[in-house]
């Protein structure tokens, strides 16, 4: 299956989600490899669920400060393509290993920013900004990568894409029902309404 932009599901702790994504064609799946949070997906959780699964790239996922000045030795537990950081001191480190790097930001202003300052060092950066004006991410999305991880539905989905023009979307994954059992409603929705067959 061909999506017709670039996705990428952060948050992934299950190999429900992780076969279903790969499967649906998506680009990326980010786990948390912060062993202080709660969604962390230790080493040998994250070589049995990547293995399972092909055609993506994998993401090693940082969301606060925790791991500074350990980037590279957390990671080379991992077989990542790319680094994701929230924290712009964790920019240049995260680079410094080699991988690409991606930069979560969780507002506007502060994607902004990131993009003056290290804009040829990041592969993007992801912002959920649910406050941002279309013609304000259409304008930074001229300026830089930009994947979108809000704004958007099944409904509006086309339109949103076109407007914008984002290098991509950002989906969340969540935690299995029960072992082997998930709703993908949500994220099914999202993805069948990227289908390139079903797009004119």
């Amino acid at each position: 299956m061909a999506l017709k932009t670039f996705v990428k599901i952060s948050g992934v702790n299950n190999l429900s989600d992780a076969r279903y994504c790969a499967g649906m064609g998506v680009n990326q799946l980010g786990f948390n490899i912060e062993d202080k949070h709660p969604n962390y997906t230790d080493p040998q959780s994250f070589k049995e669920l990547s293995d399972w699964v092909s055609g993506v790239d994998f993401v090693g996922e940082f969301d606060s400060l925790s791991a500074q000045g350990k980037v590279a030795e957390v990671i080379s537990q991992y077989d990542l393509y790319a680094i994701q950081v929230s924290e712009s001191s964790m920019i240049d480190e995260a680079c410094e290993t080699g991988k690409e790097v991606i930069y979560s930001a969780s507002s506007l202003a502060d994607a902004s920013s990131i993009a003056s300052q290290f804009g040829d060092k990041i592969a993007y950066i992801l912002l959920e900004d649910e406050q941002a004006e279309p013609s304000s991410l259409e304008a930074l999305a001229s300026e830089t990568e930009l994947v979108i991880a809000s704004g958007f539905s099944t409904d509006n989905l086309e339109d949103v894409l076109g407007a914008i023009q984002p290098k991509g979307i950002a989906l969340k994954g969540g935690d299995e029902i029960r072992p082997g059992y998930k709703d993908f409603d949500q994220m099914a929705d999202i993805l069948e309404a990227l289908d390139a067959d079903e797009w004119v």
